[in-house]
């Protein structure tokens, strides 16, 4: 079933791609291969988007995609002036929708509904993290502040990202001259050579796996993480004679910690963690989906970290550890070969800071440390704490 194709007049697009940055656009097409062998992907098509911000897409021809198709994704993103923006996009009866920031296609930014009321709600779950210049929205649906063009003014004209396979096949070009070439063999063969060769069996040495990803790649945003941390700790469900103690958030959901004051347990919610008669525990999971981290990002060095969370210490009157973690057995980056000497892999230093400031004003000084992943955000009465690693060489 070509559940992932649109018509858009006369042309036949491929929506519902998986998206990933690439430092340039030549080397996009070696990279898209690589991410494709992984069998849980099942890719055997890709494109290469050579205008704005370098990307490949990953494609699957049971899903209705054809080589020489369009990608919507960055048909749309080519078009546009802006740079950050979302939306959902009535198309051939169904209904697109559409992530960029910064000019990127998101990872996660190009999906197709069957259903309305789930496109609907998708982009309010999206959009509630805000950060988009601009929303697009059906008119219908009369999303505050929305655009409601209409997608077929907003493809571009440019022959970019069209999908090609992602295994090359070059027989067909040399076919016919492939046959010339055996009848000429199999003559000189016969009456050249006095006596059959022994064939020396060529050993199967299987094909070298494409390297792991970077532990960093594919994790949240560092800012936008924060944000939503602080706005679910700061809507920290009350319990009726009982205080909070401490409420710890990541990227897998929120915590809230309460001792006893003056309640009975008869009185908590049925999913309370109970775990002694004065403590008890509260686990919900994340409000809105945090944006994933995007483009590529080179580790720093220690010196440079520490001189980094040092100084904004002293500036803001900050806490702050910087340690370094014990060397796992193997941490070479990928793409860097242990074997001829290469190997000063990265070092993962854990980072602590915290203070008076809440995690929105620390936003700026975390984020500006590339490869650094948040684990935690802790709020205590009249403190806040930000916990994560950053991989430096």
């Amino acid at each position: 079933m070509e559940n992932s194709v649109v018509r858009i007049g006369k042309e036949r697009f491929a929506a519902g791609l998986f998206w990933q940055p690439v430092p340039t656009a030549a080397v996009a097409a070696r990279e898209a291969r690589i991410v494709a062998a992984r069998a849980e992907l099942a890719a055997d098509l890709f494109c290469v988007r050579r205008r704005g911000v370098a990307q490949f897409g990953l494609a699957q021809r049971g899903a209705g995609h054809r080589p020489g198709m369009r990608a919507i994704a960055a048909v749309v993103a080519n078009f546009l002036k802006e740079t950050t923006w979302g939306g959902v996009f009535a198309v051939d009866d169904r209904w697109l929708y559409l992530s960029v920031r910064k000019g990127t296609v998101m990872p996660d930014g190009d999906i197709l509904f069957d259903a309305e009321a789930e496109a609907q709600r998708h982009l309010q779950e999206e959009s509630a993290s805000g950060g988009w210049d601009v929303v697009f929205a059906p008119a219908g649906w009369q999303v505050p502040g929305s655009r409601s063009d209409d997608i077929v003014r907003l493809l571009s004209p440019l022959a970019d990202a069209r999908l090609r396979p992602v295994v090359r096949n070059t027989a067909v070009p040399i076919l016919a001259g492939a046959g010339c070439v055996v009848v000429a063999a199999a003559c000189v063969w016969f009456a050249v050579i006095p006596a059959r060769q022994e064939i020396v069996a060529v050993p199967n040495v299987p094909a070298a796996p494409p390297p792991p990803p970077p532990p960093w790649q594919g994790q949240p945003s560092v800012g936008a993480l924060l944000r939503v941390c602080q706005a679910a700790i700061e809507k920290t469900r009350f319990l009726p004679g009982f205080d909070v103690e401490a409420v710890s958030c990541g990227s897998g959901g929120v915590t809230a910690t309460y001792h006893r004051r003056s309640g009975s347990i008869d009185w908590l919610p049925k999913n309370s963690l109970i775990s002694s008669p004065d403590k008890v525990a509260m686990v919900t999971a994340l409000p809105v989906a945090v944006a994933k981290r995007q483009g590529p990002e080179t580790p720093g060095t220690l010196p440079a970290l520490r001189r980094h969370i040092w100084g904004a210490a002293q500036t803001y009157s900050l806490d702050t550890e910087v340690a370094e973690q014990a060397p796992p057995g193997s941490a070479a980056l990928p793409g860097r070969a242990a074997a001829n000497g290469d190997a000063p892999g990265f070092r993962v230093i854990t980072v602590s800071v915290g203070g008076k400031l809440p995690p929105s004003a620390l936003s700026g000084l975390l984020a500006g440390i590339s490869t650094f992943v948040v684990d935690e955000v802790v709020w205590q009465p009249m403190s806040w704490r930000v916990k994560g690693k950053a991989y430096v060489f």
